[in-house]
């Protein structure tokens, strides 16, 4: 079971804010929206509570551990131990297959042989739920947006984290994916799981127990 909390989290570039004044607090077992203009700083915002990038200042707080006082190579464990993340773009390895790049963080991190075999049916369960089990043995780059986007879903999820935090994760999808994505998601709300996304899509809004609209100046809660 996991809780963050950010207070007062500021963002600047070159002497300019992207956004400051954010305050957010999220527990186990809610899915939390995040909207905004396209360029006020979601992804930026996703980035930090990922422990992908550090604020310009504030606090942030995941569980007892101090988010902003945590080096990079810290910050990559934490992540892999604690934390799903959903890119808007997957990033993936091309040259691997499907199931090669879903693999990827189980070898950032020890692991005994039981534990092996969960991921491994975890990988099938999921690739089930998400309609992509015959494309396990294709190279990524042979692969559509869409079914990228299921690879790199499935990817986040292997590890079983106790926070998911997803940039736009039915973008790229159908309508009847998408409504599958956030089924699962209810599914690991119920289990406990902290669930913060950004998004544009209003059927995501819907699925979300707290809806916040980013501004230059803070979050502004919607619902």
């Amino acid at each position: 079971m996991s809780q963050i909390q950010l207070c007062n989290i500021s963002k600047s570039f070159q002497g300019s804010f992207v956004f400051k004044n954010v305050d957010l607090k999220g527990e186990a077992g809610q899915i939390i929206a995040i909207r905004g203009k396209s360029g006020v700083g979601k992804s930026t915002l996703l980035n930090i509570i990922a422990g992908l990038e550090l604020p310009t200042s504030g606090s942030y707080q995941l569980d007892d551990i101090n988010m902003v006082e945590k080096n990079i190579n810290e910050l990559s464990r934490i992540r892999g131990e604690k934390i799903g993340y959903i890119s808007q773009f997957s990033p993936m390895v091309p040259n691997l297959t499907a199931f090669e790049n879903i693999c990827i963080p189980l070898l950032l991190i020890k692991q005994n042989d039981d534990v092996t075999d969960s991921r491994m049916k975890r990988i099938e369960e999921l690739s089930k739920l998400f309609e992509i089990q015959d494309l396990l043995h294709k190279k990524v780059n042979k692969l559509s947006g869409g079914e990228i986007q299921r690879v790199g879903i499935i990817r986040s999820l292997v590890n079983e984290p106790s926070i998911i935090v997803a940039d736009e994760p039915t973008g790229s999808l159908d309508d009847e994916t998408s409504s599958n994505i956030l089924d699962y998601f209810h599914t690991l709300k119920l289990e406990g799981i902290l669930i913060i996304l950004a998004t544009h899509s209003k059927m995501v809004s819907d699925h979300s127990d707290i809806v916040y609209n980013l501004t230059k100046d803070g979050l502004i809660l919607e619902k």
